[in-house]
């Protein structure tokens, strides 16, 4: 085992969900998850998510002391694998394409989970995407009635409109047109978390935003989500029933081995369909696109 340094306890609030890490002094975390430190918890300390993290070069022998303690199958197998364990949930996290692990996450309670990294990946550990993949936040964040949308977040007029679509299809494109003709500003260039309130859907920051770099915490309510699609002339409809929960549903992060987190999104995703405008946006990379979007964002109602 790696010698553990002094260790430190963070506490951070994620819209409505409240973490804390206990970590050696000297491991490394993303400069984005400090928007979201907290001095003082609001909840009550059962209700806050407790992580053990340590770094060690003994990873298979903890992978064979959970495999031991296994009380089921292996539920879901791609960039991480994950069974079930006497405790609850266990991962086991690799990168994208490759066959060896880089962390594991063990349930150990309710609300209590045990974090190992390996020294391979110490110096990365400050980026977002490899840090917090073993933190399983999509899990933690269904439970208060959010949601995480793979979206490029924009400020407009003090409301949210969230480009979605998948990756590579320009999202941060859209935003940054509306930033540089409309004067706008962009939360997060890749999610958004979507929280229902007593008055309505908000979007919140989240401490994720891949190779946008563009992450901030903040929450203003939603005006509308466009789903995007490239196009040589630009073209908007509104989208309805199941084409809408279709299309937003493939860009809400879910866990698809856990039934009871599908529920649960499929039952917060009709609620917000009922609420929230959905629309389809064909578009190029013009002025033009901002102007067809801004019409209905205006009060028009696209084409139906």
């Amino acid at each position: 085992m790696v010698e553990q340094n002094e260790s430190i306890i963070r506490l951070y609030r994620i819209g409505h969900t409240e973490i804390e890490i206990t970590a050696p002094l000297s491991m490394k975390s993303p400069r984005n998850l400090e928007k979201f430190r907290i001095g003082q918890a609001k909840r009550p300390d059962d209700e806050v998510i407790h992580y053990q993290v340590e770094m060690t070069e003994n990873l298979d022998k903890i992978k064979e002391d959970l495999l031991g303690k296994k009380t089921g199958r292996v539920i879901y197998r791609d960039n991480l694998t994950v069974f079930q364990t006497s405790g609850g949930e266990c991962r086991f996290i690799n990168f994208l394409g490759m066959d060896w692990h880089y962390a594991v996450s063990s349930q150990e309670g309710v609300n209590q989970y045990h974090v190992w990294f390996v020294p391979e990946v110490a110096e990365m550990l400050d980026q977002d995407t490899v840090y917090l993949a073993a933190f399983s936040l999509e899990k933690q964040a269904i439970k208060d009635h959010s949601m995480i949308l793979h979206s490029a977040y924009m400020c407009y007029e003090d409301t949210a409109v969230l480009f979605s679509a998948p990756s590579e299809t320009g999202k941060s494109t859209q935003a940054g047109l509306w930033e540089k003709y409309r004067g706008t500003w962009t939360v997060n260039g890749d999610r958004s978390l979507l929280i229902r309130e007593e008055d309505g859907w908000y979007a919140n920051g989240w401490p994720v935003c891949g190779s946008s770099e563009i992450c901030n915490n903040k929450s203003y309510p939603v005006r509308a989500i466009v789903m995007l699609s490239q196009a040589k002339e630009n073209r908007i409809s509104r989208l309805k029933g199941l084409e809408a929960l279709r299309k937003v549903m493939e860009q809400i992060t879910i866990n698809a081995w856990n039934s009871e987190f599908q529920i649960q999104a499929m039952d917060e995703l009709e609620i917000l369909l009922k609420e929230v405008p959905v629309y389809h946006l064909e578009c190029d990379i013009s002025e033009d696109a901002v102007r067809c979007l801004e019409d209905v964002l205006a009060g028009g109602r696209g084409e139906e």
